[in-house]
């Protein structure tokens, strides 16, 4: 039995999803973003540096997923709605209500055990976990939230290691995590398309 397009995988006719200069693109925003998260400017608060440091997490794992991403064109919408234009991507991907193609099912597992096979596994994934959200109640990079019943603007929160972990570790994890996606373009980069 034949199957339907959105069950085939691309073939040699279909254009690429993506070209290694469009991943070095990503990289580039992830080490400026990486850079960034270092900041030590008087008027930066490290609400600021965290919200760089998950930029940086962001698009180096989706640097990385580009390059491993093998669905059909039919499945492209998919990836790029629920993985490409996420914060968050891992946690986005599991936490979909609509069913998922094989194709980004299979590259979330990829991905995650990518990252699991990093040092600092840990830090990476509750950087995927934590989001920026305007809902009141919830930890925000950007907009005020309830601590205890009060008000707290994210300037002003001092549990960010406890939230997301130490930054200078969590800066070593992304730091890490983009060598290793480095590596994974140098591949990339040789792979006939």
């Amino acid at each position: 039995m034949g199957r339907t397009a959105a069950e085939s995988s691309r073939t040699s006719l279909d254009p690429p999803m993506v070209t290694p200069r469009q991943v070095k693109t990503w990289i580039a925003q992830a080490e400026a973003d990486l850079q960034a998260s270092r900041a030590t400017a008087e008027s930066l608060g490290e609400c600021h540096r965290r919200y760089w440091l998950q930029q940086g997490y962001e698009e180096a794992i989706k640097a990385y997923a580009m390059m491993r991403w093998t669905g059909s064109t039919a499945d492209d919408a998919q990836f790029a709605r629920l993985f490409l234009l996420q914060h968050s991507p891992l946690k986005a991907v599991g936490e979909a209500s609509a069913p998922l193609s094989k194709a980004l099912h299979l590259l979330a597992r990829e991905v995650e055990a990518f990252v699991r096979g990093l040092d600092n596994a840990d830090l990476l994934l509750k950087i995927d976990a934590t989001t920026p959200r305007n809902d009141p109640a919830e930890v925000s990079y950007r907009y005020p939230f309830v601590v205890d019943g009060d008000y707290v603007a994210p300037v002003s929160f001092d549990g960010w290691d406890s939230y997301q972990g130490n930054l200078v570790g969590a800066q070593a994890a992304v730091s890490r995590l983009l060598a290793a996606v480095k590596d994974e373009l140098r591949i990339f980069a040789r792979t006939p398309k």
